[in-house]
């Protein structure tokens, strides 16, 4: 019975782990990355590590 719920709990907590490591690389979260970590689940933890972080200009 509770694993029916399982997918779902993997889904969410590798979703949370794509935004901890966005925020922790300074990346910016896009709708685009957002629909990316929606649809690819577990799968775009690469992605996330992969991603250039945002370069911030001095002025």
């Amino acid at each position: 019975m509770m694993t029916a719920y399982l997918p779902a709990l993997i889904w969410s907590l590798s979703a949370f782990a794509c935004f901890f490591i966005a925020k922790r690389r300074s990346l910016k979260t896009t709708a685009v990355r957002a629909i990316l970590v929606v649809f690819l689940g577990p799968f775009a933890i690469p992605f996330v590590l992969a991603a250039r972080p945002e370069t911030r200009h001095r002025a």
